[in-house]
């Protein structure tokens, strides 16, 4: 738009100068002089109007031309080279992907999630959920948010907040509404479950946010590393898992002392050692890990680790 005022004011100058050259010069010399004046006057005009309409569009940015306060055109795509009247602008939409997090401070009780998003989960429990998404603008879409959200302040924020922030926390507020870790955590512990449901939820997330949003915004990943429970529910958890743990080791001192048993009653009086090397060789590749304390122990609380993560 400059080039073309620009342009607008030479060709002005332009015709005063071939007026004057033509009109009002007294001799030859003052005419050709006004004549060449305005001959470049013109030319360089034209060459400000011939350089207004060629519009660049920057790398990852979506050109969206305008014209008198109004979308006028389609889109462009970016590191294009376009020829558009002078009198044409365009808004450069940011097509980068950009990431939204919300991660819990250290005041953090899962209650007050400071910095942690908000969520309730089973029984309308509060929780505070690490979580991220990362997104990008729709190209087919920028003309429709670029009149939606334009007059609202900078563009990719007013779209980040509208349409991104706002539609994530509802989602992940109803993919997580019904969870209930204690039953959850019970269920892996117990073997009912192989994993746990926690495993499901971004994947749910990133495919409710495609279908409500993915029209406009190109949602690319959700990533929910971690949610933290009020201090009631972390309580419960870690009395399940310590109660898991104490019948792992209940359980296996049980195969131990069994085992161990059987091994003296074939050797009478042994060493430690011999004791171990019998019960080895009663087990066979059975479960040898019940010959040795704190072996089968560790072997099973692993798994069960496995299987809750």
């Amino acid at each position: 738009m400059t080039q073309f005022i620009f342009a607008v004011i030479f060709w002005v100058i332009m015709i005063i100068c071939g007026f004057v050259g033509v009109f009002l010069a007294q001799n030859r010399k003052d005419r050709a002089g006004a004549i060449t004046a305005a001959v470049l006057l013109g030319a360089i005009g034209f060459g400000l109007f011939a350089w207004g309409g060629v519009k660049n569009i920057p790398l990852k940015n979506i050109g969206v031309p305008t014209a008198l306060g109004n979308v006028n055109g389609t889109v462009y795509q970016s590191g294009t080279y376009e020829t558009w009247t002078p009198w044409q602008s365009f808004t450069n939409i940011d097509e980068t992907v950009q990431s939204v997090t919300w991660e819990a401070g250290p005041k953090n009780n899962g209650i007050n999630c400071d910095g942690g998003l908000a969520i309730r989960i089973g029984g309308q429990q509060s929780a505070c959920a690490n979580v991220t998404i990362q997104f990008q603008v729709r190209p087919s879409a920028a003309i429709s948010l670029l009149e939606d959200y334009a007059n609202h302040g900078p563009l990719i924020p007013e779209i980040k907040q509208a349409v991104v922030i706002r539609e994530f926390e509802t989602v992940v507020n109803q993919v997580l509404g019904d969870y209930d870790p204690i039953t959850d955590q019970q269920n892996v512990s117990d073997a009912k479950v192989t994993t746990s449901q926690f495993t499901k939820f971004a994947p749910t997330i990133l495919a409710d946010m495609r279908s409500d949003i993915g029209d406009k915004i190109i949602v690319q990943a959700v990533y929910l590393p971690k949610v933290i429970f009020d201090p009631t529910i972390e309580g419960a958890l870690n009395a399940i898992q310590k109660a898991h743990a104490d019948f792992a080791v209940q359980t296996e001192n049980e195969l131990v002392n069994s085992a161990h048993k059987q091994a003296l009653t074939n050797l009478g009086n042994p060493t430690l050692n011999q004791l171990i090397a019998q019960c080895l060789a009663n087990a066979g590749t059975s479960n040898p890990g019940s010959c040795i304390p704190g072996a089968s122990t560790k072997l099973q609380l692993s798994g069960s680790a496995n299987a809750a993560g």
